[in-house]
């Protein structure tokens, strides 16, 4: 065995998040909120680091790649459908946003529907379905939530007065 066995760092910090360093740096990636399978891959490539190598195995140089591309992957080759907000409300530029930037953004775009009174911000602030789904017969909350049958209602009812009597 000539070979030196690396150091790997049991947890990573990398996005505002710990990742566990024994895993692959695709695998690690996809721990991130925001970051999915394909994208955890083209930020690998973007940042010409080995995504099969330890992501505890990495060297200071190549984090802060990763860090970088992270932070700017549209600068970095990574194309504007790969992105998970595209011409952004306020800005108008294609971003990618992780871990609490996503949760932040969701708020404030509800908070933005809701104080315009569109039809979806409406169905928001009511607690309804807001994507189109079908509400007759899903959805349903609280007791009166099933159809019963007569002769079932009439038995109950019987039932009822018979306790109040007895």
């Amino acid at each position: 065995m000539a070979e030196t066995k690396e150091e790997i760092k049991p947890i990573v910090r990398l996005a505002g998040k710990d990742l566990d360093g024994g895993k692959q740096v695709r695998l690690a990636l996809t721990e991130i909120k925001g970051i999915g399978w394909t994208m955890a891959h083209a930020v690998a490539r973007a940042a010409k680091v080995d995504m099969f190598k330890k992501i505890g195995a990495l060297d200071d140089g190549e984090m802060k790649r990763l860090t970088d591309v992270l932070e700017n992957p549209s600068a970095h080759g990574i194309p504007a459908w790969a992105l998970n907000r595209r011409k952004d409300i306020e800005t108008g530029e294609d971003k990618h946003l992780i871990g609490g930037e996503i949760d932040m953004a969701l708020r404030f775009d509800i908070a933005r529907e809701r104080r315009i009174r569109s039809y979806r911000g409406i169905r928001h602030e009511r607690g309804l379905r807001v994507r189109g789904q079908r509400t007759r017969t899903t959805g349903r909350k609280g007791i009166t939530v099933g159809v019963k049958r007569k002769e079932t209602r009439m038995r109950e009812e019987a039932a009822k007065k018979s306790k109040k009597k007895g």
